[in-house]
């Protein structure tokens, strides 16, 4: 059977949808698996063994072409799936796939969208469950096997991992341990806790482990990085936004001594990766997004703690906080060092 599974737009959703990916290829070893990703996203699913095909999905945004639609629809017809697995919810993600002519379409309905399933399955969450299992809901209803303990260890080659260490290396990096660290969150501002407590830590873990910092992030996240850097007035600090591939950026995670940063979709890639990590929750729910902590398929030990002081009004998930950001503003550089320690003892 030829499978394709559109996938999610973000990081953090790749990595919560290998269960589901991993689900459907148990359920086939010996049919194709493809991916029908957008271009940022693209890339990490090619590093999947359990992944024969990727299909780009270029045909929005701002380099698109009138065209580029038809294309895109033309491409998945000439590929002849029997079925897609739909992980968004958008009308657009089924129509695309409703108009190539793939046989059975499994996806969630809402949206105006129902028409264009075939099997048009109820979104069920309960409001504390993890998002992991909303994509195995999917892959369960394109007859996978249930996942008794979902397994989102990514496994990092010799490959990537080098070319992490070139990047590394081009930036001044003289071997070592170093810390990598997420301080932006470029679509949700309510998600960044204040950059002058993110140096404060940073100068902590030069003072006291003797760890440089490693910042991560796209170019659009630069300048906040270059804030965050400025800041800091003991700690060695790299700056890589807007210069590293994701791949090369989970090559860096996995070399990590330690994660560090806001919720995002470079702490599930850290969590995937192995690294012991350390995140800031605020106005968004651990419960459902923070990165998975269920056993691992490669046997290292799980270690992620989540930095968080509750508030009345989280989560609300308002990309800009309307008031006073008390849920992001009541974490102190002290709740992290102590967060820190859980995870990487001195």
């Amino acid at each position: 059977m030829r499978t394709l599974v559109r996938a999610t737009n973000w990081v953090g959703d790749v990595v919560m949808s290998l269960p589901a990916v991993r689900a459907l290829r148990a359920a086939d070893t010996k049919g194709t698996l493809a991916i029908l990703a957008r271009p940022w996203v693209a890339e990490l699913y090619r590093l999947l063994p359990e992944v024969d095909e990727v299909i780009v999905d270029d045909a929005t945004g701002g380099d698109a072409d009138a065209n580029a639609r038809e294309r895109l629809v033309g491409e998945i017809r000439a590929a002849r799936f029997d079925r897609a697995v739909i992980l968004p919810t958008s009308f657009r993600s089924a129509w695309a796939l409703a108009r190539a002519g793939v046989p059975e379409r499994i996806g969630y309905r809402g949206e105006w969208r129902g028409a264009l399933l075939t099997r048009a399955v109820s979104l069920s969450l309960a409001s504390a469950e993890h998002q992991v299992w909303k994509h195995l809901r999917l892959s369960e209803a394109a007859d996978a096997a249930s996942a008794g303990a979902p397994d989102v260890s990514w496994p990092v080659s010799a490959a990537v991992r080098q070319a992490a260490r070139e990047r590394l290396a081009g930036a001044g990096w003289k071997g070592g341990a170093f810390a990598a660290a997420h301080v932006a969150s470029f679509a949700h501002a309510a998600k960044r806790w204040e950059l002058g407590r993110f140096a404060a830590v940073f100068d902590e873990l030069a003072a006291r482990r003797g760890l440089p910092v490693v910042l991560l992030g796209s170019a659009g996240e630069k300048s906040v990085n270059g804030e965050a850097a400025g800041l800091a007035k003991k700690a060695r600090v790299l700056d890589l936004s807007g210069v590293t591939s994701l791949p090369e950026a989970l090559g860096i995670l996995a070399d990590a001594t330690l994660f560090l940063g806001n919720d995002s979709g470079l702490a599930h890639l850290a969590g995937a990766a192995g690294t012991p990590s350390v995140v800031v929750f605020g106005p968004t729910d651990p419960e459902a997004t923070r990165p998975w902590d269920g056993p691992r398929g490669d046997g290292k030990r799980v270690r992620l703690a989540l930095a968080r002081r509750r508030a009345l009004c989280a989560p609300c998930r308002f990309a800009v906080c309307p008031i006073d950001h008390t849920c992001m503003s009541a974490v102190t550089p002290a709740d992290v060092l102590a967060a820190i320690d859980t995870v990487f003892p001195a």
